[in-house]
């Protein structure tokens, strides 16, 4: 093989170019066939353009909420409300999961808050499953880095409002209901 003056475009014996060329800690190999010179060298340079930009945009891609959520539960933790945790996890993957941590807010939650109460869901319950973004978002953080050492969340996340929660009030039990609690 033949080299030509352009670095990592190589001419073989019956006339056809190949490409092995390494840019950007990336290999570039492949046959191009029997071209012209220019041809070969346009193809180079089409594909390191092609490997900067993918090197772009995964400098600038950022995690979604799916991504936090996911690694939140693949932490090790040894929790009795892991499945719960699991659950709520689910209803708000299919509601913000496509969002990156930073557009988690009151507004973008709001969907899934009116669907829950159309759901007849008890107002406890819907604050149990905003307590979990609050605490996957803040994980996101202080705890989450890219491999750049940079936080996937910038800034603290914003507080969540819940909802007003109307607890049973105490009431003193029966002698049966106390027979059946005490055997």
């Amino acid at each position: 093989m033949a080299a030509t003056r352009t670095p990592g475009v190589i001419r073989t014996g019956d006339g056809r170019f190949f490409i092995d060329k390494r840019y950007r800690g990336l290999r570039i190999g492949m046959r191009v066939g029997p071209v012209a010179q220019e041809q070969a060298e346009q193809r180079l340079q089409r594909e390191m353009q092609q490997v900067d930009l993918d090197l772009a945009r995964q400098a600038n891609r950022r995690p979604r909420f799916a991504d936090c959520a996911e690694r939140y539960l693949a932490q090790p933790k040894k929790m009795r409300s892991l499945e719960a945790i699991r659950i709520h996890v689910q209803l708000l993957v299919e509601h913000i999961g496509h969002l990156e941590p930073h557009q988690v807010h009151d507004a973008t939650l709001a969907p899934l808050i009116s669907k829950r109460i159309a759901d007849s869901v008890c107002a406890v319950t819907i604050n149990r499953t905003l307590e979990v973004p609050r605490t996957i978002l803040h994980r996101a953080a202080r705890s989450y880095r890219d491999e750049n050492g940079r936080p996937w969340l910038k800034a603290l996340p914003p507080l969540f409002s819940m909802l007003p929660e109307c607890p049973r009030s105490p009431y003193p039990i029966t002698w049966a209901e106390q027979d059946r609690l005490f055997p």
